[in-house]
């Protein structure tokens, strides 16, 4: 199935340099896996009906196209911790390279969840009822 958000050509830079890998670690074979970018526009589709309404070259097209590039962020984000070295070792020293996984993740959804919401301020505001810009789905977490 063919992209309909990630159109432009060489797509898949965009979610290696946000994630912060190269080709190595996130060949674009993965990224370009059904389960990756086609569940990450149909989750953002989800959000917003009326995605096709938005016209290509304004911000909200910015955001949208970087809404799916966190979504496709998000979906890869259980996987890395598999995909990247947990050491590194030199002559004279070894460093480990331990990243949160799923503190990263929550932190792409927050800034998913505030791309979506500027595309509703932006193109359909009528949509918006002021209870519902203060609040947003979140996950139960517990810190004990």
């Amino acid at each position: 199935m063919a992209n309909r958000i990630l159109t432009e050509i060489n797509w898949q830079e965009r979610i290696r340099d946000k994630i912060g890998v190269d080709n190595a670690y996130l060949p674009d074979s993965v990224i370009n896996q059904p389960d990756v970018i086609t569940v990450a526009e149909a989750n953002i589709i989800a959000f917003i009906p009326e995605y096709d309404l938005i016209i290509a070259g304004t911000d909200s097209m910015v955001y949208l196209e970087y809404a799916v590039v966190l979504e496709c962020c998000i979906l890869l984000s259980p996987s890395m911790s598999a995909r990247l070295p947990k050491k590194q070792s030199g002559p004279h020293e070894s460093h480990e390279l331990g990243i949160d996984w799923v503190k990263k993740k929550e932190e792409f959804e927050n800034e998913k969840a505030n791309l979506i919401g500027k595309i509703f301020e932006e193109e359909f505001p009528d949509l918006i009822t002021t209870s519902l810009s203060h609040f947003r789905i979140t996950y139960p977490k517990r810190g004990w």
